[in-house]
């Protein structure tokens, strides 16, 4: 095949374009034309298009043209409102733009968890769960992913295209060995909220290897897939795994789940009652962005394996050690704690 891979240079891109590499395909690889190039890893491998997409030139119509996929990596994840809706979805329309004119019609998305009602979510979160429905009580990222994810729906039934949205959990790795979803770090303590609530973690080597096999898969068009190698990895060995495997001098505090969000709760009420408002609060305190990145559920993966027998090509064990670069089996189980055991 030849793919078009927007978002190239990112953390998820880099991979991506190495994953599709390794099965044998044709890579056209779009980077921002500030990028230092000699900080890609495969850059003698592919064909490099140097394009912003926010204000594209002729080079992404000829790198587009017989192209057999487009896989669509690049968002904004920091900044303003504004500066997310840029990076997102008017980098979005331009692509889509751009496809028109050539004819591309296979589009893979890397879309998000967080475009999910996670305030109504109850026990599970899948592909069935319903979409956020208090969107602008959300962040900026979630606003951004969500009108992303809808200007690409709109395209593919206006024009007939092949769209596949892959939504990955919280990805990590070597250059992110800790998600924002495990707790709140303070410096010398990571508060652990909820400490045997399950994190839908999926390891940047098996997301991308993800996104190759929904690029090449035929039953993939059409679908919405969850990307999470497994639900089984709680908070509590997630952040002792990472402490005691990157050697940070800090220690694991647990906070009950329930705590969290009713400081939240309050926090909310006592500045609206202070403030009215316009009261401000930080995101962590704001009960609907608090759920979204803490709220305790399962999260299957049986759709991706159903429909296109994917599975994850790295154990929990392996990607620690392909993360800490370690050579012998790294165990899977945090340090000695005083939490109660649990069944999965």
């Amino acid at each position: 095949m030849r793919v078009l891979i927007t978002g190239a240079s990112g953390f998820l891109g880099q991979q991506t374009v190495k994953a599709f590499l390794q099965r044998g395909h044709s890579v056209h690889a779009v980077v921002r034309p500030a990028i230092d190039r000699t900080l890609l890893p495969w850059i003698h491998d592919v064909e490099l298009v140097c394009e912003d997409l926010r204000r594209p030139g002729k080079t992404l119509d000829e790198a587009l043209r017989n192209v057999d996929a487009v896989v669509h990596l690049a968002a904004g994840t920091s900044g303003s409102l504004e500066d997310q809706l840029v990076a997102s979805v008017t980098a979005t329309e331009n692509l889509l733009k751009a496809m028109d004119r050539v004819g591309a019609k296979r589009l893979v998305l890397a879309g998000t968890l967080s475009v999910y009602a996670w305030h109504r979510v109850s026990g599970t979160l899948d592909e069935e769960s319903p979409l956020e429905d208090r969107l602008y009580e959300r962040d900026a990222y979630a606003i951004a992913k969500t009108w992303q994810e809808r200007i690409v729906r709109q395209w593919a039934e206006r024009v007939g295209g092949q769209l596949t949205i892959l939504r990955p959990g919280y990805i990590w790795g070597k250059k992110l060995p800790l998600v924002a979803g495990a707790g709140l770090d303070t410096g010398r303590r990571l508060i652990i909220n909820g400490p045997l609530r399950r994190l839908p973690l999926t390891h940047v080597d098996n997301c991308a290897d993800c996104f190759a096999a929904a690029t090449e898969h035929p039953a993939a068009v059409g679908q919405t897939f969850n990307v999470i190698d497994s639900d089984r990895i709680r908070a509590w060995q997630f952040a002792g795994d990472y402490l005691r495997q990157s050697a940070r001098r800090a220690w694991r505090m647990p906070m009950p789940g329930f705590f969290g969000s009713a400081l939240a709760g309050l926090a909310k009420l006592t500045s609206k009652i202070l403030f009215g408002k316009g009261g401000r609060l930080p995101a962590v305190l704001v009960p609907i962005r608090y759920q979204a990145r803490f709220k305790s559920a399962r999260f299957p993966n049986a759709k991706l394996h159903q429909r296109i027998g994917w599975q994850p090509p790295h154990d929990y064990r392996q990607c620690l050690a392909l993360t800490y670069q370690t050579h012998r089996p790294c165990p899977v189980h945090a340090t000695k704690s005083t939490l109660p055991s649990h069944r999965d």
